[in-house]
């Protein structure tokens, strides 16, 4: 009876410290916390690299897509995509280098992702830079696989990388991993300047959640690529 009574102890203790963990997940503090040692990680690029050792092609990580079979476009590049497209194409607008969009196609039959990022550099942010599609990967370490094997064909290894302050940790690791040189360039930041903590710090709500969930799975990320590249 007293191991019952210690087991029923043990699962209520459980419930309320997975219960305190999802509320301050959900907080300004519990969100910054989980998010600001991934987005501070990499500082902004402020200006474009020049000399021998500059990068010699801008490469743009995909950030998903919303399909819609009923619109007259079904696919349309979401939020994340267009804020890192947004960055890309301000780069390419300083350097004559190629842009290569990276993202394989959201559904079978569907367009590369790749190829919608592509249309919109084009039309809607006027980049006439040479533009190579990666259009085969479908995560961030196949991104740089496949990326690496497309720039190879040009002899190419500096990179500018563009994707999510958040995801850009994991995305250096994995395109240094597969031999390119990359320079960080982090856009699409989740959270502004810290402010003095008030009782507004600890308020839950439901975008702070989100935030925290998406810095968990970049830490779930990194240790998945620690494992696979062995440096456990």
């Amino acid at each position: 009876m007293s191991a019952l009574l210690g087991w029923h102890s043990l699962g209520r203790l459980l419930i309320v410290v997975a219960l305190l963990g999802i509320y301050f997940a959900a907080t300004p503090l519990g969100a910054r916390l989980l998010l600001q040692p991934l987005e501070d990680r990499y500082p902004p690029l402020l200006h474009p690299l020049h000399g021998d050792s500059a990068p010699q092609a801008i490469v743009v990580l995909g950030g998903g897509e919303i399909v819609n079979p009923d619109r007259p476009v079904p696919e349309m590049a979401n939020a994340r995509t267009l804020m890192r497209l947004q960055a890309a194409a301000a780069l390419a607008q300083q350097v004559d280098l190629p842009v290569v969009p990276s993202g394989g196609a959201p559904s079978f039959g569907a367009p590369s992702e790749a190829a919608t990022m592509a249309a919109l550099l084009r039309d809607s942010f006027h980049i006439d830079n040479p533009i190579w599609l990666e259009g085969k990967s479908y995560n961030t370490a196949a991104n740089a696989k496949d990326s690496a094997a497309l720039l190879r064909q040009h002899d190419i290894r500096r990179i500018y990388l563009v994707t999510s302050a958040v995801h850009m940790p994991r995305a250096m690791a994995w395109f240094r991993h597969y031999g390119l040189l990359p320079t960080p360039v982090p856009c699409d930041y989740r959270m502004g300047q810290a402010t003095p903590l008030s009782w507004q710090s600890w308020l839950p709500r439901a975008i702070y959640e989100e935030i925290s969930s998406e810095a968990m799975h970049e830490y779930a990320g990194l240790l998945w690529y620690r494992w696979r590249t062995g440096q456990f």
